[in-house]
């Protein structure tokens, strides 16, 4: 009865340590180390667990469906105590992935048949818990081709945006380092969804609808074989090729981000914490609505994936 008389005195709005599942801790990992890990070349991989580990309290994170999907991370961590649900890219390679290319070799960046499913999921399922978002992108686009047509990976993606915006949660998303062509919108971004609140960058950021060489690559190919063939010379279409190449990177660069719109801040990484927790803290300041389960359905799912998956 004292619990129901304290929850009721905190009407018409929600007390916010109605919605804390844990005391506010900072993350065990430091921040500082997070110039050191995200590498400003585009093509080098890192570690994401060594990201999610500097953002979040305790450096804790519940992994949702590991091991499925491996381009993306999708799970559980808090932020002052509060939940929120994370998705994030993975570096690197993978080996025989995806598994509708036979013998292929996935790159970590773009996003693959499994992954698209798996956010789906988890963000019907942040939906219904009630749980507000954070993105963390680094992406290089969604994968292309026949193989990827059969596999439908542009319904996968269409379907993904339908369910950001049927979640409606409050939505955060970092653009990490890359943001490419439509998988920027497919991961939470501004552009493609009423739910996301901010969106910010950081001083690796780089935005496109892909980068200066493969635009050039795919203008003018064609027309320097041409040449070749024909003995002419080069250098002037070589010379289209670096200005077309430059236009690319200047219009990509993070503050022409800031200032077109596309993200709202570039911020220092090591003030990303504090971007985060402002967010999570305004989000369930007094929600629209609240999981009658009281966040229970996404824990439980983990829980019974991690149990009956074969290792």
């Amino acid at each position: 009865m004292e619990g129901i008389k304290k929850y009721m005195k905190m009407l018409p709005s929600y007390d916010i340590n109605f919605f804390r599942v844990d005391e506010p801790r900072l993350p065990a990992l430091s921040d500082k180390d997070l110039y050191s890990i995200v590498p400003m070349n585009q093509k080098r991989a890192y570690d994401i667990y060594n990201v999610i580990g500097r953002l979040f309290d305790n450096s804790e994170f519940k992994e949702y469906k590991k091991g499925y999907g491996p381009e993306m991370v999708t799970g559980i961590a808090k932020l002052n105590g509060l939940l929120v649900g994370v998705v994030a890219n993975v570096q690197g390679i993978f080996a025989n992935y995806p598994e509708y290319k036979q013998g292929s070799v996935g790159v970590g960046g773009k996003l693959y048949r499994q992954g698209l499913m798996k956010m789906n999921e988890f963000v019907t399922l942040c939906g219904r818990d009630r749980i507000p978002m954070v993105w963390i992108q680094d992406t290089t686009g969604i994968d292309v081709g026949n193989d990827a047509e059969k596999a439908e990976l542009l319904g996968l993606g269409q379907s993904l945006i339908y369910s950001i915006q049927q979640s409606h949660v409050p939505q955060f998303e970092i653009t990490l380092r890359k943001g490419t062509a439509a998988a920027h919108y497919v991961l939470g971004g501004p552009q493609a969804n009423d739910e996301n609140v901010f969106s910010i960058g950081t001083a690796t950021t780089e935005i496109y609808v892909m980068n200066g060489e493969t635009a050039a690559t795919a203008m003018y190919s064609r027309r320097l074989a041409k040449d070749r063939k024909a003995g002419n010379d080069l250098k002037p279409t070589i010379d289209k090729m670096n200005k077309l190449i430059q236009d690319f990177t200047d219009k990509s660069r993070p503050n022409f981000c800031a200032a077109s719109g596309m993200v709202d801040e570039i911020v220092d990484m090591t003030a990303m914490r504090g971007y985060l927790e402002a967010f999570a803290e305004a989000a369930y300041q007094n929600p629209q609505s609240i999981c009658p389960f009281h966040q229970m359905l996404l824990p439980r799912a983990i829980r019974e994936f991690d149990t009956f998956v074969k290792k």
